[in-house]
């Protein structure tokens, strides 16, 4: 079941962004769902590690449930460096068709529709996260 949703908007507004949205998850992480919506809009820019977007944040959230193996889509984030993560397919780690973090990371949502687009994200592009207008 799903909490809230954010909006996940890629690039600069002058040019082609790429916007989606994801489900937050209710009852999985909710000290990290805590943390990520109370720091809105969050504002980064986009690093790759295979298909895997992330970039830091100042966001501070506890271990919860945290996850070696994600899913396509999933959302996850990542303590050791306060970074805000979206999986959309294999990583530097992973084993075949596994998506594998670089270490455990609290799953938290995931998008709403293809994550796979975002495989025409490059390193250096902004990202801003932030609610849905309702």
């Amino acid at each position: 079941m799903s909490l809230a949703r954010i909006r996940i908007v890629i690039g600069d507004a002058g040019d082609a962004q790429l916007e989606m949205e994801a489900k937050l998850f209710e009852g999985l992480c909710p000290g990290t769902i805590s943390a990520i919506l109370g720091a809105l809009p969050i504002t980064g820019i986009v690093s790759r590690w295979g298909d895997e977007i992330y970039f830091a944040t100042s966001v501070i959230a506890p271990e919860e449930n945290p996850k070696e193996l994600v899913e396509i889509g999933d959302l996850g984030y990542w303590l050791p460096q306060n970074t805000f993560c979206i999986f959309f397919g294999p990583t530097l780690a992973s084993i075949g068709d596994e998506i594998r973090p670089a270490s455990a990371v609290n799953v938290f949502g995931r998008i709403i529709g293809d994550s796979t687009v975002l495989k025409q994200v490059s390193e250096g592009e902004r990202i801003v996260i932030d609610r849905v207008d309702e």
